[in-house]
């Protein structure tokens, strides 16, 4: 039966190996591994305060789409509170012309022209309020779009991190590019959500 070498003997061929890749600029402590681990800690660094700054963006863009769709609610009562009001003055109308005599009613005629007065003023009313609440539910869905756009670029920054932090322990070229990738597709999210 033959015989396996001596631990003695692999520790020794180990060390050659280890030196041999050391030689060649590979090993743990080489120039080459020391700069592509830096440069991954710092794009993990840096991926990270895009990602704090994205989160606060979102966070923001989040409470302004809840506070003007507040304000939009607000507005639709405002308009049904008009409308009601300019229904009951039509009602009044209609039932001040039906009971009133026809003839000689210079009193009943100012009363009914008073009261189309009034129901063309909240009529009036009713469009301006409708616009605004219409313009405010508008801004609130681009504030809500704004928001999940920053947040799709948030959650490439967290990839990315998490590609640059694997890349350091792996010592892989092709992580590092695909974190600094992630983070240039976040960039764009976040720019597109901010300016377009």
């Amino acid at each position: 039966m033959e015989e396996g070498p001596e631990p003695q003997e692999l520790m020794e061929n180990v060390e050659h190996r280890k030196e041999e890749v050391e030689e060649r600029g590979h090993g743990e402590g080489s120039p080459r591994v020391v700069a592509h681990r830096t440069r991954c800690a710092i794009t993990a660094s840096v991926l990270a305060v895009a990602a704090a700054i994205g989160s606060l963006l979102s966070g923001h863009a989040a409470n302004e789409a809840i506070l003007k769709q507040s304000s939009a609610t607000d507005q639709w009562s405002y308009y049904q509170a008009v409308s009601t009001k300019s229904h009951m003055f039509e009602a009044s109308k209609s039932i001040v012309d039906a009971l009133a005599p026809k003839e000689g009613g210079e009193k009943i005629a100012a009363a009914l022209a008073t009261m189309q007065k009034s129901a063309d003023k909240y009529e009036k009313q009713k469009d301006d309020i409708k616009a605004e609440a219409t313009k405010l539910g508008d801004e609130s869905n681009k504030s809500f779009e704004e928001h999940q756009r920053i947040s799709y670029g948030v959650a490439c920054f967290q990839i990315g991190i998490v590609l640059a932090s694997v890349s350091i322990l792996l010592t892989g070229e092709w992580l590092f590019f695909g974190s600094v990738g992630m983070g240039l597709i976040g960039l764009l999210f976040v720019v597109f959500a901010m300016f377009f």
